[in-house]
């Protein structure tokens, strides 16, 4: 299987890659330093570049994929939050659905799969059981969240499956909030946060790599 990945040298993405190809499957990544992606991933992935919003110079690979998997989004875990910062998180989701879309509008063989990545946070700080069908709550990031799985939409539209997976906190012995919820504990300031009452929904790596694959193979889906 084909399989092209944006957002491909993220933490996400690189687990990905390793369970693909050893699988025997084939890898191109989006990215935009093709040199240096390379000299950091595996042998046997291709890497492509890109601009992050549109599919200029790029868009034919498409033609040659079974699936896509869109991760493309700026490293929520930096801060402060600015106002710019907010808008970079949000420009380069719904640009990087956007630009799948018409890579795969304008192919003349379509993917039969899109797998869209997004957020839990698409349901708020409910303090409730949600569902798939929960409405999306009413705040930046569920406001985002929304604005990301319909930038991909149009696939739909076209005959392709596309399975949105909305992702929680992924932890790895790699992930940057893991080492920065690590550092208090080494210097002997382990503890609750606050009341301790916050929720914070997490996945392991391996299970999140393994829910993309099942999304990838199961055409129910």
């Amino acid at each position: 299987m084909n399989v092209l990945i944006t957002g491909g040298t993220g933490l996400i993405g690189r687990a990905l890659t390793r369970s693909l190809l050893a699988d025997g499957h084939k890898v191109w990544l989006l990215t935009r330093d093709p040199q240096r992606a390379t000299s950091n991933l595996p042998q046997g992935v291709t890497a492509a570049g890109w601009d992050g919003r549109t599919a200029q110079g790029w868009g034919e690979l498409a033609s040659e994929m079974h699936a896509i998997v869109n991760l493309a989004g700026v490293n929520m875990a930096s801060w402060p939050w600015t106002e710019a910062r907010k808008q970079s998180f949000w420009n380069s989701r719904v640009w990087a659905g956007q630009a799948v879309a018409e890579a795969v509008r304008l192919a003349k063989k379509k993917p039969a799969v899109l797998i869209q990545s997004s957020g839990i946070n698409h349901y708020g700080l409910r303090g409730a059981a949600a569902t798939e069908s929960t409405p999306a709550a009413d705040d930046f990031l569920a406001r985002l969240t929304v604005a990301w799985e319909f930038s991909s939409r149009p696939v739909e539209e076209l005959g392709v499956r596309r399975a949105v997976i909305r992702t929680a906190v992924v932890l790895s012995g790699d992930s940057a909030i893991l080492k920065l919820m690590e550092l208090p504990a080494r210097l002997f300031f382990g503890g609750r946060l606050g009341s301790g009452g916050q929720a914070l929904p997490w996945i392991h790596i391996a299970d999140e790599v393994g829910a993309i694959r099942f999304l990838l193979d199961e055409e129910r889906a």
